[in-house]
């Protein structure tokens, strides 16, 4: 299992989104606080340093939080999607169409074409056309217990013992 599937990594997901919330307000306050205060005590370096460090440092690091975290999330999901197509393919017999796809998942019929579509290219499933026209996707590597018991081994195979 990736271990972006995990609880860990769902924890880890609402961190960076909470901590990248609140560093991207607090920088945000800190930038408009400096804007509208007319009166320093301070020099135009120091106060140029202050407001970078203080103001646009914890935004940039906040919207770098919230990016990673919606990354990570696109990830999670799509993870989860591929391991439901596999597994729905193998239930199969690593054959599967769109519309099996689509009763078998909560995808419409032209996001399971959409997601088959990313196997094939990708190489791992294979199009093949059915009499009726339907258009099947087979599975590289999903086979039934009975050809794994018939596979022969790469010794045999090379030196033909």
């Amino acid at each position: 299992m990736n271990p972006k599937m995990t609880r860990a990594g769902l924890v880890t997901e609402v961190i960076q989104y909470i901590a990248g919330a609140i560093l991207l307000l607090f920088g945000l306050i800190m930038i408009c606080g400096a804007l509208a205060s007319e009166q320093t005590k301070l020099t135009v370096t120091e106060d140029l340093v202050l407001f970078l460090l203080i103001g646009v440092l914890p935004v940039l690091l906040g919207g770098w939080l919230l990016f990673a975290a919606k990354n990570n999330s696109k990830l999670r999901k799509l993870d989860a999607l591929e391991n439901l197509v596999l597994q729905i393919a193998s239930r199969n017999g690593g054959n599967l169409t769109a519309s099996e796809l689509a009763m078998n998942s909560k995808l419409s019929i032209t996001q399971a074409n959409e997601v088959l579509g990313h196997f094939t290219k990708q190489n791992v499933a294979y199009l093949k056309i059915a009499n009726n026209g339907t258009y099947v996707y087979q599975f590289e590597g999903i086979i039934s217990q009975q050809d794994k018991d018939q596979a022969e081994s790469l010794k045999s195979l090379i030196y033909k013992e």
